[in-house]
Formats: structure tokens, C-alpha cells, sequence
């Protein structure tokens, strides 16, 4: 396996801490009080200002509001908040710390170094208007009822009514930013413009009591009885003809008329003022390193390399005559590999495959969620552009950890890849990783349920490495998948670098991509966009993968007999998402304590 070199948190607060594992409750000084005072202020100040993020782990103080985080006003809220925390953290330091305290101090300053540095150097408020990531299609998904806002009383219609009371302001804030981003051409690349003027389009059927805005009231009258859902109904129809409806024929006409003939033919933020930096401060976040883009696009190649021998492997055990790209091309289109009807079908053998790594499950990990967990199907109006994706919990209970599969055809949905798909997203991936993290009630919110995507995308790549001790990948078409999604965010490296820092455009990516991995065309045109989009998240992924097998390769050479997947699993879970340099160090002390005892 390709080490990956580290470049660890430079900050002079970053300290050495007590090593894990100590068995006595620590008793807090003034210092540790004053830390979690710190953070706890800060986690409270950041709910205020993304309420939606606050409904998202249960916590219903203010379901009523909606920001606009695009806006001027609310960025300069948030960067004031990130430098003033970040200031008095840094005043008070992280030495003496008890050793929780330490972990936190650490992270804290980790994730609130990077963010600011991304306030500084974003240019994403410019460009609000995406196919992948962007407000009328998240806002929608929400509305819809299918996701973690609740429509189960009362209260919770007139909340989400309030919210919808925003939208109007939040769009005409998205065409604001858009017409400054024209004159200082700053765009949504053209061709994503046109996907996301479509996606507009098909969430405005005629007849509004269609659409997915209208879902809540489908089942209204089960909830809220009385003249309170007759009043509700009246309130919520006059929203969405009045103020919705014309809110996003507002945005679906601009998009189409003004931005896409203004928007840019390039690709990668290379292209746009500012897009270097832009760059480097997204690298920063999505890794928690301080890494050169050059280097993680060797890493990306090495990797590639390495992955295309073990697929010349499997093609040579399968029988195969012709060349990689000719094997690509056949399992692309092998009927046998597309064996579903209907969406049930699909929801059914992810199903089977959760009760195959349950039951393996006890042999390797020791520290388990809570939450109880579901698979569900995407909804339909963004089925086309979705991915397999983990929603969390409700750490109250009331909401399982939900994978989402989008089938918009189900005739066309693979199986080759669904085994390694569910243990990244659902099990023990990111269910695992996130519910435990929220249940870890003795840490700080901020702990709970902030995290990273080197971390936390990092143990989801890495939990795919767990397949065959986990009862899957017996087929050699599963373990193909495998290898396939592993080659995929080896190719991210590539790509992502490639478009956003070395100047590829959209159609090279793809190329490289076809010419590597044996995903279908749409997919990967799919993929790529998604790239565009959201810079530098794609490298999350491999990069924190490999510091989690660079550190079980340690692990299991510096405790020999001794090592036990349980112990290990246990010390990258139970202290939630750290960054790498915060993981890395924990980790090696562990180590050299459980060593220590050992000798």
C-alpha cells in the first residue's frame, strides 16, 4: 500500500496529550472549564446561524428559522464567530490539559484554522446555482417530508411554513450573488447551469398539488385534526402558489435568460480569479492537511497503478482474453450485472447484504451504534443526479440512520458494486462512524456532531476494506466492485487536481476515467460534474483512508499476536472525527502505551 506523507498541524497550540485509555474520570481545572466554555459557545453560535444543521441532529430550537448563509450579512456573522473562537482558543492554549480536553482543544483549532482560512479565499457564494449541491434542490428534498424535517404536528407545519416564508429572499439572494459573480466573472461552468436549470423545471409541475413542496399535505389530515389542518392547508397552498411557485419560476427564468449565456465554457475554479486559493483553502478543509495538490495527485497515480494490477488479476482469473479497457467495456454492459426489475428488488438485495455483515459484525468490532438503521430510495426529482449517500440519525432516536439509493431506472442499477457501496455508506461505515459519534454524550456537542471529510469519508473508504472479513465479496464480480470503487477515489486524486489546479477540462477527466475504471459512461460523466462542483471534497476519501491502513499497519506491527481489529476499531471510533495530525498522534500513543504494558 502507498504511505501517504503527513504534514501535521503546525498551530503552537497543537500539544502532546495524556495517552488514551486511562480508566479514572479526570478532574477539570479552570482551564479545561474554560475550554469547554469556548466551545460550547462557539457550537451554540454556529447552530443560531444554521438552523437547518441544528434540525439535522435533533435539536428543534429553532425549526422555525431559515438563514441565507450566502448572504453578506450572514458571512460576515460567521467569520466573525470563526475568529473570535478562534482567537481566545488560541489565548488559552492546549497545554494541561486533561486528555479529552486536549483532543478537543486540538480539533477545535484544527477545523477553525482551515475554516478560516476558506472564509478568507470563498468564492462559492458566487456561484449558488449547481446541479449537485445547491439551495432550490437540498430546500426541496426537505420540503418534501422525505428527509430529516418532520412533519408529524402542528407546530411542525406552521415551523416549516415559516421557513418556506424565506425562500423568496434566499433566491433572490442566489440571483444577486449570481449577477455580481457575471461581472466579476465568476460562474457556474455552462454545462452544469443547463442541468440545474433543468432540475428548476421539473420541480414546477402545473398542477403545484403535484409537486414535492405539496407532500406534506398528502398526509395532514392524519396528524393535525380539526379546524387547526383546515387553517394550515389554506396557509400552506397560498405559499406555494404566492410566494414558491414564483420564487423558482423567478430563478428557472433568470438561469435560463441571463446566467447561461454569461456563464463560463471552463471547468476547474483554476480558470476564475482567485481560484488558486479558493483551491488550497479547500484541499485544507476536505483533508485537514497542509497538503500540496501536486503530491496528492501523485499519490492518486501511484494508487491507479497499483489498483489496475489487481484488476489485471481478477481478469486473468475470470478468463478474460482482451485488454483491461476491453474487460471494462464488457462487464459495463454484461446483462447478468443488471439483473433488476424494480426498485423493491434493488432495496431488497442491499437488504440481504445488511443481514450477511451483521452477523460477521462481533468478531471485529467491539464498539457499536445505538440507532437503529434503514435503507431507503432516493426521491425521484433528484434521482438522476444523486448518489448512494448516508443520512444520520436522530440522536433522540426518533430518525434511523437512513442510506438513500437513487434508482431512477432500476433495469439500469448494477450489482457488481453494491456490496462495497454498503459497507461505505451504511455499515460499518458511516452509520457506524456517525451514530457513535453522536452517542458519545460525555463529549462536547461540538464533538458530537461536527466532523471532518478526511475522517469521516476516510473510515468509509476504509470500511470497504472490510468486506471479506465481513462474509461479502465472495463473488468475484462483488470484489471487482471493490476494486472498482477504490480505483474510483484513486481517480479523484487525479481529476480533481487535474480540472481544479492543472487545467483538465470536464471531457479529459472523463477520459481518464473510462480509460480506468470500468463505470458506465452516465456515471462517470455524473461523477465528474459532482467534481466541479464541490472542489477538493473528493479527495477526502483516499487520503484519509490511507493514514487509517497506514495505522493499523502499525498497529498490527507493533503489538504482534496482541492485535485485535476490536481494539483498533475501538480507538478510531470512540473519540469521534479528530483531523489526521490529531488522529495520527492519539493513535501512536496508544500505542506506545499498549506496548509499553506489553513489554
Amino acid at each position: 500500500m502507498q504511505k501517504l506523507s503527513l504534514v501535521l498541524i503546525t498551530s503552537a497550540a497543537f500539544t502532546v496529550f495524556a495517552v488514551a485509555g486511562c480508566s479514572s474520570v479526570p478532574k477539570l481545572t479552570t482551564k479545561d472549564r474554560r475550554l469547554n466554555e469556548i466551545v460550547n459557545d462557539h457550537f451554540e453560535a454556529s447552530l443560531k446561524l444554521d438552523p437547518l444543521f441544528a434540525t439535522s441532529i435533533g435539536d428543534h430550537r429553532y425549526d422555525n428559522m431559515l438563514t441565507i448563509p450566502i448572504s453578506e450579512t450572514e458571512r460576515v456573522k460567521s467569520a466573525a464567530l470563526t475568529d473570535d473562537s478562534l482567537k481566545k482558543i488560541r489565548a488559552l492554549g492546549c497545554d494541561t490539559l486533561n486528555e479529552q480536553d486536549t483532543l478537543t482543544c486540538n480539533t477545535f483549532i484544527s477545523d477553525l484554522e482551515a475554516v478560516q482560512e476558506l472564509e478568507k479565499d470563498d468564492l462559492s457564494y458566487l456561484m449558488p446555482f449547481n446541479q449537485f449541491d445547491s439551495f432550490f434542490s437540498n430546500f426541496a428534498e426537505l420540503a418534501s417530508g422525505a428527509s430529516y424535517v418532520t412533519f408529524d404536528n402542528e407546530t411542525d407545519y406552521n415551523n416549516f411554513l415559516s421557513r418556506l416564508a424565506v425562500v423568496p429572499a434566499y433566491i433572490d439572494t442566489m440571483i444577486n450573488n449570481m449577477k455580481l459573480g457575471m461581472k466579476k466573472q465568476i460562474t457556474t461552468p455552462r454545462i452544469l447551469v443547463e442541468k440545474a436549470n433543468k432540475q428548476v423545471q421539473d420541480l414546477l409541475p402545473s398542477d403545484f398539488k403535484q409537486s414535492v413542496f405539496y407532500k406534506p399535505l398528502l398526509t395532514l389530515n392524519q396528524k393535525v385534526k380539526g379546524p387547526a389542518a383546515a387553517s394550515i392547508r389554506d396557509r400552506y397552498e397560498a405559499m406555494i402558489k404566492d410566494k414558491i411557485y414564483p420564487a423558482y419560476r423567478k430563478l428557472e427564468e433568470f438561469t435560463r435568460k441571463e446566467y447561461k449565456p454569461a456563464a463560463r465554457l471552463t471547468h476547474g475554479v483554476l480558470a476564475i480569479s482567485g481560484g488558486r486559493k479558493f483551491y488550497r483553502a479547500l484541499v485544507r478543509l476536505h483533508t485537514t492537511l497542509n497538503m500540496d495538490p501536486n503530491d496528492i495527485m501523485q499519490l492518486g497515480l501511484n494508487e491507479v497503478a497499483r489498483i489496475t494490477k489487481q484488476l489485471e488479476e481478477v481478469k486473468t482469473q475470470l478468463g478474460f482474453k482482451g485488454t483491461l479497457k476491453d474487460f471494462f467495456k464488457s462487464i459495463r454492459n454484461d446483462p447478468k450485472l443488471f439483473p433488476f426489475k424494480t426498485s423493491e428488488e434493488v432495496l431488497a438485495a442491499y437488504r440481504k447484504i445488511y443481514d450477511t455483515v451483521w452477523k460477521n459484525v462481533p468478531m471485529h468490532y467491539r464498539l457499536l451504534p445505538k440507532a437503529k438503521f434503514e435503507v431507503r430510495e432516493v426521491e425521484k426529482f433528484k434521482a438522476e443526479s444523486a448518489s448512494e449517500a448516508y443520512q444520520n440519525a436522530s440522536p433522540d432516536g426518533s430518525r434511523p440512520g437512513i442510506f438513500w439509493v437513487p434508482i431512477p431506472h432500476p433495469e439500469k442499477y448494477g450489482k457488481k458494486d453494491m456490496e462495497s457501496l454498503f459497507l461505505h455508506e451504511a455499515m460499518p461505515g458511516h452509520h457506524f462512524q456517525i451514530s457513535i459519534q453522536q452517542e458519545l454524550t460525555d463529549l462536547p456537542k461540538y464533538r458530537r456532531f461536527e466532523g471532518n471529510n478526511a475522517y469521516v469519508e476516510g473510515w468509509g473508504l476504509y470500511s470497504e476494506s472490510m468486506g471479506k472479513d465481513l462474509g461479502v465479496y465472495t463473488d468475484p464480480y462483488q470484489w471487482i466492485g471493490r476494486l472498482e470503487n477504490d480505483m474510483h477515489r484513486a481517480i479523484r486524486l487525479v481529476v480533481d487536481v487535474g480540472m481544479h489546479w492543472k487545467g483538465w477540462t470536464r471531457e479529459r477527466a472523463i477520459q481518464y476515467s473510462l480509460d480506468n475504471e470500468p463505470a458506465d459512461e452516465a456515471g462517470i460523466v455524473s461523477e465528474i460534474e459532482r467534481y466541479l462542483v464541490i472542489p477538493g471534497q473528493a479527495l477526502s476519501y483516499k487520503i484519509g483512508e490511507q493514514k487509517i491502513l497506514e495505522l493499523k499497519a502499525l498497529a498490527r506491527q507493533k503489538l504482534g499476536s496482541k492485535y485485535d481489529d476490536r481494539d483498533f476499531h475501538d480507538q478510531i471510533l470512540k473519540d469521534g472525527a479528530l483531523p489526521l495530525g490529531v488522529l495520527d498522534l492519539k493513535i501512536k500513543q496508544w500505542l506506545e502505551a499498549a506496548t509499553a504494558t506489553k513489554n
